[in-house]
């Protein structure tokens, strides 16, 4: 849960890590509780508030699971530690994806379990390299949009008169004779015919030949 308003599975932010983003926020921290009844389970969660505020909050909200736990021990969590953070769902996703438990079978389903410190250290390392998460991959190849077409079609003597709708919808053109046809703008832009005069030279031919 991110400042006790909205709620984040840690199951959904570490399959951000590869490549599903999950949520925006701004910055905040990354923190770890740990409980006074086992010391191997740890509470790993994210918020906007200063983590000091954010126990107060686990340790009084009995309908949350954390608030559970004291409910039915008696006793509080307390924080083990935090780290502020750029991006607290990036730096989530990062974290468990850093523990391994991401990918064990049923992947990380709750934000209080038992673990191993190591594994503790291990998410908190990778979240201080973390910084903010990866933008878009850059688009590689040319945009085919209308202007490319009119570019592919520059020198074949075609032209396109009708409304261009991507490579695969049909799409009216003219050739240089005057010849008005319907093809998909994929098609002109590989063979750069008429159809329409293409058939012509055939006829031609086949007459020549008999």
């Amino acid at each position: 849960m991110v400042d006790g308003r909205v709620p984040t599975q840690s199951g959904q932010s570490a399959r951000a890590v590869g490549g599903k983003q999950v949520g925006t926020m701004k910055s905040g921290y990354l923190y770890v509780l740990v409980h006074p009844s086992d010391p191997d389970l740890y509470k790993i969660g994210v918020t906007i508030l200063h983590p000091e505020k954010r126990l107060a909050q686990h340790n009084r909200h009995y309908e949350e699971y954390a608030g559970q736990i004291v409910k039915e021990t008696g006793q509080k969590w307390e924080l083990k530690t935090y780290i502020a953070v750029a991006d607290p769902y990036w730096a989530e996703a990062v974290f468990w994806g850093a523990t391994g438990i991401a990918d064990m079978p049923g992947g990380v389903t709750i934000e209080v379990r038992k673990m191993e410190w190591k594994w503790v250290q291990a998410g908190l390392e990778a979240v201080k390299k973390a910084g903010v998460r990866p933008g878009p991959r850059p688009r590689f190849g040319p945009v085919r949009n209308r202007a490319w077409m009119i570019n592919q079609l520059e020198g074949s003597g075609i032209t396109m008169i009708g409304h261009y709708r991507g490579l695969v919808t049909g799409v009216e053109f003219q050739c240089e004779k005057g010849h008005v046809f319907k093809e998909s703008a994929g098609v002109v832009a590989n063979l750069k015919l008429c159809p329409c005069c293409e058939g012509s030279l055939r006829v031609d031919k086949a007459s020549r030949i008999d």
